[in-house]
């Protein structure tokens, strides 16, 4: 996947809160993964690279309601991948 699609699958997401500098680089890590892979398993939200930004992975940085969006950019941008 271009790095330039992915920023724009979050680019909303990125643009409606106030992030913190580690919720920020944790969105970046997700990018990186989609610009280098394509997909990405959900479940490596709470392994490494990501849980060396916050031990409990995405469920240490986020509030439910942001988790519930950023699962839903994510699970998008896969099912776009399996059909392409």
């Amino acid at each position: 996947m271009d790095k330039k699609a992915a920023k724009e699958a979050f680019a909303e997401f990125l643009d409606e809160g106030n992030l913190t500098a580690n919720q920020i680089r944790f969105i970046n890590t997700i990018i990186d993964h989609f610009s280098i892979n394509g997909y990405l398993n959900k479940a490596m939200l709470f392994e490494s690279p990501f849980t060396e930004i916050n031990d409990q992975g995405m469920s240490g940085l986020f509030e439910k309601k942001e988790t519930d969006k950023l699962i839903e950019i994510i699970s998008g941008i896969n099912h776009n991948a399996e059909v392409a």
